[in-house]
Parts: C-alpha cells; structure tokens; sequence
C-alpha cells in the first residue's frame, strides 16, 4: 500500500476525490463511512472513509485472465485520520498487487498505478 498526506480534512479529501473521478468519467460504485458506521455502533473512531471505484473494461480483462483478481477489484482509495490529526490517502500498489496473480505483464497495471497516484496527489495536494 501507498500512502499520501493530504492538506485537507477526510471529507475535503474525499470530496476532491469524487470531484477528480467525475471529470474524469470514472463510474464510483460505493462510498463507506467506517466513521459513521462505528459512530452508529455507539463505537468511536476516527475520520475513515473508503471509495470504490473504476472501469469495468479495464478490470474485466483483468479478471478474464485471472478470475482470482477480482478480490481486489474495483479500485480503492482509503482517507482517514491518524491519531496525531493528520490526514492520509491509502491506494494499492499494483504492481504488487499483479504479481500475486501472475498479471505483472498486464499493460494496463501501470496505467492503473500512475491513475491511482494522481488521483490521490490531486485531492491531497495544494496547487
């Protein structure tokens, strides 16, 4: 996993985020509030949101060659808050990620990678 600092605040950062995937036509599948849902379970936690995301042409020919792969798919992004007030955006390495099943020839890996850190570095980023 990769990690990035953000300026913002979890949901600054994930409203950023949102923002980026929509420009970019990116179809978002689900959003999780483990804030929220902790809150509910009368249960403190800090701010921790979780974004599910991606192309299902991109991740079906993933999964044509190794079905195995879709535990991993959609794509995730993770924004949450460490204990110190610090703000952080957790994404996969896929390259890693592809090599557990034997996909690391896969072109479409590293466009995934380099999607993954702009995404983040975008939200999390002051310009």
């Amino acid at each position: 996993m990769n990690n990035q600092e953000s300026k913002f605040s979890v949901d600054e950062t994930m409203k950023r985020i949102e923002l980026i995937l929509h420009k970019k036509d990116i179809p978002v599948f689900a959003k999780f509030d483990h804030g929220k849902n902790a809150e509910e379970a009368g249960l403190k936690l800090r701010p921790n949101q979780v974004i599910v995301f991606g192309s299902p042409k991109v991740g079906t020919k993933l999964m044509q060659e190794n079905p195995a792969i879709s535990i991993e798919l959609p794509l995730k992004i993770s924004v949450w808050e460490d204990k110190n007030g610090s703000v952080w955006a957790t994404f996969p390495q896929m390259k890693m990620m592809a090599a557990e099943y034997g996909l690391t020839g896969e072109p479409v890996i590293g466009k995934m990678q380099e999607l993954l850190e702009k995404i983040v570095i975008q939200s999390a980023s002051i310009y």
